[in-house]
């Protein structure tokens, strides 16, 4: 049995809270519905308004707002905004002020009357008449069996905790750490220097709760971030807007963006450069003269003047990869010694407030044991290998060829020999790797610009150029890492390949510099190699003594995902939000022990599609024009149909449904929702009379007792703030324990993938930063599982543990054993990859 873990969290302790509310007053409502109106010439005042900004701004510039009201015509707008104290209705008023001239005046598209509007409605905004509307209650957040007890618990009592440490010292292994706050639920500790660079540790806390019980708990999410400290380049281009940290006065930070703006000098010439948002440099003006605060172009080519402790003002730009216009040292990751250590630290600081959570228990768990040198020889490896691919893909034979130029032949021979060595000589075997050297010629250059135009002109200098395959072949092309830069030609490249029949995959070419900063290792090399293996369906399995006994193993595996806002290339100049499609369902039906991997969309002229017949479709959809329409046409009846007819096909055989339970698949199937689960009425633990498969339009119950269909819900980790953080137990020797495996929480899941044989994970288990802040730290985040839907007679950790154990049948990722989702939903997510998006679909 593995030894426990320790989940980051406490059970809330206090109860009783005393809540201020503000009302919207009527009158300003009916000018707030005129502008919203005039500006969206499609608004409905049924609908609630397009209130983002002011939301951001009011929880952006104010302490202690719990929540912030949406509105619209008919709703109750007494309690529009919520605190833990009295709100300042002078700060209120002013803000939302900012907001309207940045929001309805500056907008490029606003016109006279809307301007007109505004200006009426910011002379009516009074804090005299805002005054009238507060009220206050003494509230009590829980009830006794731990549930919430009223809608503003979870915001409320996160932010409580936040700002009860606010100001307080944590020490850290020799740092004395005095944390701050620095935005909603959040803190930051000072500033630590190290060789002229800076980095901070960051807490966010987070109420969330387990089905189907609904027990809320405190989330704390430590983190280290690094700060811009050096500009090494006079032109600086940033992708993405700047977050800044401010200091605005002891202990208190608050966040104002840094925004790439553009100007056109003529046809020809476009002059980028930077500026603080509008509403963030105005609203800082209210605490402060913001006169003679820095500009955003001064502080990101001087940011050594702003990060240090007596830069007055203090201005801490996050670091992000690929900022190339800095160098950073500072490593990443909190480390599993440093959790413990802020654990135990928080511990006594909330003990009026919170409790631990205690130690989480494993249940045991089934892994894939890969095949390795001390049990066969490698011939024998190589032959298993051929053998799962043959039944992977069905074929006996695969072309694959490799792309690039002349100079870059000792990579493509690298390539070669990585395939010879996994899979060996396949010359006399079932399944036959051809191999074929080409020429990439111009292909590869950069594009003039990253318009649908230049894309178009390449996608048809592709099909000009290669062959058009009667068969599906792979492409590996070498090419010159720009990503991130205008004329990246790799998404041309993959759609005018998907045209020739062929799947792609991009590796850099410079194997063979030693100091060359994109120069891929052996282990990179054989990533992107499994990697276009993967995308012919290629997954490893092979049964072991656990998996025989495990009923679930032999089951399909249904991955319910869903692709969100893709907005085609093609629509790439409109401006109108209706040629961005909100969501498109899909489907990836996956079995072990088969290898056989299926692809079912409702944009496919085929009921189900294999896996690189999917990808190469997606390609050539998201280039038509019906796209948007199709993928909103698809997505309105939720997974509904999808559902019943998966109930009807496994009424004899094993079935389990995997969705990943997130703010879009909750609106596509309300039925996974924790608010939802707790009103099931239950045969026992699992085993639900009936459950609802439906969304806003089309609600429904079923009853899916009758069927071998399960359903398991997942949650994924850290990123989401919906899952905990954990810390493991210390062993004799004073080391943490490594954990992998089950463990369960009532009636939770959480799964732990195996160890990777990384430094990095490595060094999480006995260093920390202050041993040497250049460390990376990695650590196997938790996976929530929940079986919504089982059989009476199912042992559900079985269950849960077939679920864990797809996560380590993938191949594309040497350096971890195991991806972030089960197989089918992995496979799911990669196929996004070939539409031919603006940015990157969510």
């Amino acid at each position: 049995m593995n030894s426990p873990i320790y989940s980051m969290t406490f059970i809330p302790k206090k109860r009783n809270f005393k809540l201020y509310y503000l009302a919207f007053p009527k009158t300003w409502k009916e000018l707030l519905i005129q502008l919203q109106v005039s500006a969206y010439k499609k608004y409905d005042p049924e609908y609630y308004m397009k209130l983002f900004g002011l939301k951001a701004c009011l929880n952006g510039w104010l302490d202690e707002v719990v929540n912030v009201g949406n509105m619209k015509a008919n709703s109750d707008d007494s309690r529009w905004f919520v605190s833990l104290n009295e709100p300042d209705v002078h700060k209120i008023c002013k803000i939302m002020k900012i907001w309207v001239t940045a929001e309805y005046e500056l907008n490029d598209k606003a016109t006279s009357e809307t301007k007109a509007i505004a200006e009426k409605f910011k002379s009516e905004i009074d804090p005299d008449v805002l005054r009238y509307g507060i009220t206050s209650e003494e509230v009590c957040l829980f009830n006794e069996d731990g549930t919430a007890a009223v809608d503003y618990a979870f915001d409320a009592f996160a932010l409580y905790v936040a700002n009860s440490l606010n100001g307080k010292t944590i020490p850290l292994f020799g740092q004395e750490l005095t944390f701050s706050n620095c935005g909603l639920k959040k803190l930051v500790s000072q500033p630590i220097e190290y060789k002229g660079q800076y980095y901070s540790y960051g807490l966010e806390f987070s109420v969330q709760t387990t089905p189907p019980q609904r027990e809320c708990m405190l989330l704390v999410f430590p983190s280290v971030k690094r700060f811009v400290s050096n500009a090494l380049k006079k032109k600086i281009y940033l992708e993405e807007n700047i977050n800044a940290l401010v200091k605005m006065s002891e202990n208190k930070y608050r966040v104002m963006k840094m925004k790439q703006q553009r100007k056109n000098i003529d046809k020809e010439k476009t002059e980028y450069f930077r500026d603080w948002n509008y509403a963030d440099i105005n609203c800082y003006g209210l605490y402060h003269s913001n006169s003679n605060f820095p500009a955003a172009e001064e502080v990101l080519k001087h940011p050594e003047i702003y990060v240090g402790k007596n830069a007055r003002p203090q201005i801490l730009l996050p670091y992000k990869f690929g900022m190339d216009f800095t160098n950073m040292n500072i490593g990443t990751g909190v480390s599993v010694k440093e959790k413990c250590e802020f654990y135990h630290q928080l511990t006594p600081l909330l003990k009026d407030i919170a409790e631990p959570m205690g130690e989480v228990q494993s249940v045991g768990a089934i892994h894939y044991n890969k095949p390795d040198k001390k049990q066969f020889e490698v011939a024998d490896i190589q032959k298993m290998r051929r053998e799962r691919l043959k039944v992977c893909t069905g074929r006996d034979k695969i072309t694959m060829e490799i792309y690039g130029h002349d100079s870059d032949e000792p990579l493509k021979n690298a390539i070669i020999e990585d395939i010879r060595q996994y899979f060996g000589n396949t010359d006399s075997s079932d399944v036959k790797i051809e191999i074929e050297k080409r020429s990439i010629g111009s292909l590869g250059d950069m594009m003039n610009s990253k318009s649908y135009e230049d894309h178009l002109l390449r996608i048809k200098r592709v099909q000009e150029s290669v062959e058009k395959s009667a068969e599906i072949k792979g492409a590996v092309v070498i090419l010159k890492n720009t990503s991130g830069e205008k004329g990246d030609p790799k998404a041309a490249l993959r759609a005018g390949f998907a045209d020739t029949n062929r799947l792609t995959q991009f590796i850099v070419p410079d194997v063979l510099d030693e100091k060359a900063k994109d120069k891929p290792s052996k282990s990179r090399i054989h990533g992107a190699v499994l990697d276009i293996f993967r995308q012919f369906g290629y997954t490893e399995f092979a049964d072991n003594r656990n998996t025989v006994k495990n009923p679930a193993c032999s089951a399909d595996v249904i991955g319910v995902y869903a692709y969100q806002t893709l907005r085609p290339l093609w629509a790439a100049k409109s401006k109108s939000p209706e040629l961005t499609a909100k969501c498109l369902p899909a489907y990836v039906t996956f079995n072990a022990r088969s290898g056989q991997v299926k692809a079912e969309c409702g944009l496919f002229d085929e009921k189900e599609l294999s896996y690189p017949e999917a990808l190469i479709a997606f390609s050539k959809l998201s280039r038509k024009d019906d796209f948007v329409d199709k993928c909103n046409k698809v997505a309105k009846g939720g997974f509904v149909s999808k559902l019943l007819g998966l109930r009807d096909l496994y009424k004899k055989s094993d079935g389990l449904v995997l969705v990943s339970c997130n703010g879009l698949t909750r609106k596509l199937w309300h039925g996974i929702s924790d608010t939802s689960i707790s009103g099931y009425n239950m045969k026992k633990p699992f085993v639900p009379e009936k459950i609802k498969i439906g969304n806003s339009i089309s609600e429904r119950t079923e009853a899916f007792t009758d069927s071998h269909l399960r359903i398991i819900r997942l949650r994924e980790g850290v990123s989401t703030l919906e899952v905990p953080d954990y810390y493991t137990e210390i062993n004799a020797k004073g080391d943490f324990t490594r954990a992998s495996g089950v463990y369960r929480h009532k009636d939770v899941f959480w799964g732990i993938d195996l160890c990777p044989n990384n430094f990095e994970f490595k060094d999480s288990y006995k260093k920390c930063r202050a041993d040497k802040p250049t460390l990376n730290f990695d650590e196997c985040a938790l996976m929530e599982y929940y079986p919504l839907q089982l059989r009476e007679e199912d042992d559900p950790k079985q269950w849960v543990g077939y679920a864990n154990l797809l996560r380590e049948l993938m191949p594309e990722n040497p350096s971890r054993q195991a991806v972030r989702l089960p197989a089918p939903l992995h496979l799911a997510k990669l196929m996004s990859e070939y539409f031919l998006l603006c940015g990157k679909e969510k």
